[in-house]
């Protein structure tokens, strides 16, 4: 490894040394040390509004589909992802709840108006 390096073997051992101590996420870095090493680390992570949104989406959504019966629920989560984030083609949801493709279209389409009617209630409600 040296050699290909041009390094000398002390100098890998060092860098490999350096490479497994720990660094502070506060070390000051750049030419003016006037950045923290933490700034310069993206954060992938939900940001705390998205989470909320989320959160509030989840328990809206988890309330209006109380109204729907145990295979609409199973139906709905499955085409639209909501438990796992993927969804499944209407054949794949066939294939886990042992019924045909043609029998989860109809199911999800009774669900769909099931709460879009429901939200037309809820609309009605609040107008008056």
């Amino acid at each position: 490894l040296a050699t290909e390096l041009e390094l000398t073997p002390r100098q890998i051992r060092e860098y490999l040394d350096r490479a497994r101590l720990p660094l502070s996420l506060d070390l000051r870095v750049g030419d003016n040390q006037d950045t923290e090493l933490g700034d310069l680390l993206e954060d992938t992570g939900t940001s705390p509004e998205d989470f909320a949104l989320q959160s509030s989406l989840r328990t809206d959504l988890e309330a209006m589909m109380t109204d729907l019966t145990e295979q609409q629920r199973q139906v709905l989560s499955l085409r639209f992802g909501l438990d796992n984030g993927q969804s499944l083609t209407l054949a794949k949801i066939g294939e886990r709840l042992n019924i045909s493709r043609e029998r989860v279209r109809q199911i999800e389409r009774e669900a769909l108006t099931k709460l879009r009617k429901r939200k037309q209630d809820i609309n009605d409600y609040m107008a008056s």
